[in-house]
């Protein structure tokens, strides 16, 4: 067998590249390659576009009058429901003292006198135990 030339399976060097291969218009690699950069191009427009009308949208909603009066009334009620146990364990509960939890789920009205109504929030527990208390025996 006879040897051949190191530099004849070379066909070209690092950084070379194919003439026939990237002049050839219908090479579908090189087609491929143009769509994907013409949808990148469409996409990033598309975007553009739909952050700007989306932007523009939220602007006019947040600066609405009737959405600002919603969103006020909803952040009233939220706090409103945060509400403390007004519970006064010792005099209304005095076998189950301690087991308040702090967090007020109802309200319910205690006469402290002739013609003198409260509303009282109560959490949970001393709700039961209010009721268990007041139970005749």
């Amino acid at each position: 067998m006879g040897t051949l030339p190191v530099g004849a399976l070379v066909t070209g060097g690092p950084g070379c590249e194919d003439r026939r291969v990237s002049s050839d218009k219908s090479n579908p690699l090189r087609r491929l390659a143009a769509a994907w950069e013409a949808t990148t191009a469409v996409m990033a427009e598309w975007a553009d576009q739909t952050a700007a009308v989306t932007s523009e949208a939220f602007h006019k909603l947040a600066s609405d009058p009737a959405i600002r009066a919603v969103l006020a009334e909803w952040r009233a009620t939220f706090v409103w429901t945060r509400r403390d146990c007004e519970c006064s364990c010792a005099w209304s509960h005095p076998d189950d003292v301690g087991i308040c939890d702090k967090d007020a789920v109802i309200t319910r009205r205690v006469t402290k006198g002739p013609g003198a109504a409260v509303e009282v929030s109560l959490c949970a527990p001393c709700a039961v135990a209010q009721g268990v208390a007041e139970m005749p025996r």
